[in-house]
């Protein structure tokens, strides 16, 4: 147990101490925070130019419905944000020739952002060109699309005798309160958060088995080829090297964790406190709290005796790459199946997948986020994870002993397993 101690002692501080370890410590928060928020202030920076848009039709209701919509959005849209873009329409009348050249002209000139082309063909089978200098603008090409529909569905109440007014009030979008059922007791809750609160959560653990599995490999590896290994091995078991890697690793994970929530605390608070108004109704079950822990270790224990048997049976960062995948697959495939099992928390895809032991460490959390399992399911997806530990950190340790001192060609599957009988 000394010798395991000492062990994680060195791992912890060398890499805790080391620039890298610094370095991506600091700029990781900055890179995230730059992500979010950069995008959302160029938008308000965008919108807050108005699109210059021409309007050519031959009939005018039409052309001055669409204006209306694009100047003044109605509640028929389809997007709430339809204001957050500003637009000043111009009316040109008819379509020919001469006047579509001419806003091609003033277009590539930068006088006019585009110009939305309506024909007698195209207004009765509701089909509209937009011609623009950016037609990658998806968003602003949404939004005119949401005004079009709802100029369309006014134009034709209006031909039906109904007043724009009342075609408003029939057309306005319904407001739906999501309220969750725990235990026969209401509580409300946003279905975008309720949806999003297990994959931020079902990322973290992700990220970090895959990080910081990597370094215990990269551990490993970098120890074989330089021969330390040998002198290591000259006074502690394999064991507990390969545990003290593991857990002093695992250590400076938590460690980084424990700084990053530690500066969202400090630096996110103002920017919860603006914004409690919309995460007010942002509910977190407390079985989140408790589990995240468990199944965070758990998974990361798993997988870092997985990634330390790889680094024990290759000899460089490039044979690694190629044989990390069967270790990488059943992560992928948490990603994968994780929407469906938001969607269906009970069902039977979600229910094995949270037992089988390389994926319930994320699935099994994904469901408890989502829609606290039964109790008994719970317990049986952490007891068969740690019984799959136990049997995997006992056979990657095998490995590991003999692997460690191999050198030169890559071991095939057969001579895998000859090390595990035999060591």
């Amino acid at each position: 147990m000394r010798n395991t101690w000492l062990i994680i002692r060195r791992e912890y501080l060398e890499r805790v101490r080391s620039k890298a370890f610094i370095i991506f410590t600091i700029l990781t928060p900055v890179l995230v925070a730059a992500l979010v928020l950069l995008p959302s202030k160029l938008m308000m920076m965008k919108s807050g130019k108005a699109q210059s848009i021409a309007v050519v039709s031959p009939d005018p209701a039409i052309a001055t419905a669409i204006q209306q919509q694009l100047v003044q959005p109605s509640s028929t849209g389809s997007d709430d944000d339809m204001g957050a873009q500003k637009f000043t329409v111009t009316l040109d009348g008819a379509p020919s020739e001469q006047l579509r050249t001419s806003l091609n002209d003033q277009v590539s000139a930068g006088k006019l952002d585009g110009y939305l082309w309506l024909t007698q063909d195209g207004i009765g089978k509701r089909t509209v060109t937009y011609a623009t200098r950016n037609s990658s603008d998806l968003m602003g090409a949404s939004i005119i699309q949401s005004a079009l529909r709802a100029a369309f569905i006014r134009n034709a109440l209006a031909e039906k005798g109904i007043a724009a007014t009342d075609a408003d009030s029939i057309l306005s979008r319904v407001s739906l309160d999501t309220i969750r059922i725990e235990k026969g007791k209401e509580t409300r809750s946003s279905s975008i958060a309720a949806f999003m609160l297990p994959f931020v959560l079902m990322f973290m653990i992700y990220m970090t088995v895959i990080i910081y599995g990597v370094a215990v490999m990269r551990s490993v590896i970098e120890e074989k080829t330089s021969r330390v290994v040998e002198v290591l091995l000259s006074s502690v078991r394999p064991m507990e090297l390969m545990a003290g890697k593991i857990i002093g690793v695992g250590a400076v994970g938590l460690t980084q964790m424990l700084i990053w929530c530690t500066c969202i605390a400090a630096l996110g608070t103002p920017g919860f406190v603006a914004a409690k108004a919309y995460l007010k109704d942002v509910q977190i079950p407390a079985p989140v709290f408790i589990l995240f822990p468990i199944f965070f270790l758990l998974g990361y224990l798993l997988y870092a005796a997985l990634y330390a048997a790889v680094g024990a049976m290759v000899n460089s960062d490039e044979e690694a790459q190629q044989v990390q995948w069967p270790v990488l697959l059943p992560l992928i495939a948490c990603t994968v199946f994780a929407s469906a099992v938001i969607r269906q928390p009970n069902g039977q895809l979600a229910f094995w997948l949270s037992l089988f032991p390389l994926t319930s460490p994320i699935i099994m959390f994904v469901r408890v986020a989502s829609q606290m399992p039964p109790l008994w399911q719970v317990l049986l997806s952490i007891a068969l994870l740690v019984g799959t530990i136990y049997a995997v950190v006992f056979i990657c340790a095998r490995i590991y002993r003999v692997g460690i001192l191999m050198y030169g060609k890559r071991p095939t599957l057969p001579e895998i397993i000859k090390w595990i009988k035999y060591a």
